[in-house]
C-alpha cells in the first residue's frame, strides 16, 4: 500500500473508533471534531542517546526540523504494527516493538497519539532513509534535543509531551 492508497480510521473527540474512515490525503484529515491515531517512537540505544531524524524538505508539514520516527496508523493496524511498518519504511530498520514501553497517551490538533519508548542498539550505517520522509539521522542526548527544542528545531508537541518520561527511562 502507497501513500496515495493509506486509509485511516477515524476517531471521536474521546480517541474511540467511530466506524469510520478517511483516506489520508482527504480534505476531513484536518477538520475540526475529526481525529485519526498517530503512534512515535523514541529509539534509544544503549548509550542512553536517541535516534532521531530530520524531516524531510518535500514535507508539507514541518519540512526540515528534527523528530523522532513516527506516522499515522493505518485501518487494521494497531499501534505497534504502525511503528514497525514506519521505522521499516522511514529507515530500512526492523524495530523490536516486544521491547515497546508506551509512555504517553494525548490529543494534539487532529490526533491522538501514542508514545512509546523502545531501546534497541541501531548501527546508523545500516539505516535506508526513506528521502519523501527523512534527510538525515543521528543519535542525540536528551540534553541536545532539549537545545534543538529550545530553538524550535523539533516537531511540535511531541518533545514537551514525553521529555519527562524519557528523562526517568534514562536515568534508571
Amino acid at each position: 500500500m502507497n501513500a496515495t492508497e493509506e486509509i485511516w480510521n477515524i476517531l471521536d473527540e474521546d480517541g474511540n473508533l467511530t466506524g469510520e474512515t478517511m483516506h489520508k490525503n482527504d480534505e476531513k484529515v484536518w477538520q475540526k471534531g475529526i481525529y485519526h491515531q498517530g503512534v512515535d517512537v523514541w529509539i534509544i540505544n544503549s548509550k542512553k542517546q536517541i535516534l532521531i531524524q530530520r524531516r524531510s524538505p518535500q514535507k508539507k508539514l514541518e519540512p526540515n526540523v528534527w523528530a523522532m520516527t513516527g506516522g499515522s496508523v493505518r485501518k487494521g493496524e494497531n499501534a505497534l504494527e504502525a511503528l514497525k511498518r514506519e521505522t521499516l519504511e522511514e529507515l530500512g530498520i526492523e524495530l523490536d516493538v516486544e521491547k515497546a514501553i508506551k509512555i504517553q497517551h494525548y490529543k494534539t490538533g487532529n490526533v491522538w497519539l501514542e508514545e512509546y519508548i523502545v531501546e534497541q542498539d541501531i548501527n546508523l550505517e545500516n539505516i535506508t532513509m526513506q528521502t519523501e520522509e527523512v534527510s538525515e539521522v543521528k543519535f542525540a542526548t536528551y540534553d541536545e534535543i532539549e537545545k534543538i527544542y529550545q530553538k524550535n528545531l523539533f516537531i511540535k508537541n511531541r518533545w514537551e509531551f514525553v521529555k519527562e518520561e524519557i528523562k526517568k527511562y534514562i536515568q534508571q
